[in-house]
């Protein structure tokens, strides 16, 4: 196997790929503890979610391919 393989991708759109995950976690626990401190619940909030999905796919979109990596 070569260096390159076993290296991870520092390319801008992998490492925005990286945190795609965690955030859509924090947003999901976000909106359900505003749902236990103010009148707005999961049933209204979330449209926020396909914001920060949306938000987060075109950014990886736009970034840099330049240094990747990878397939």
């Amino acid at each position: 196997m070569t260096e390159t393989a076993r290296t991870k991708c520092r390319c801008p759109r992998c490492r925005i790929r990286g945190f795609t995950g965690p955030v859509i976690l924090i947003v999901i626990g976000g909106i359900f503890l505003c749902g236990e401190y103010t009148p707005y619940g999961f049933d209204t909030l979330w449209p926020v979610l396909l914001v920060i999905v949306g938000v987060l796919l075109l950014a990886q979109s736009m970034a840099s391919r330049e240094g990747h990596t990878g397939p």
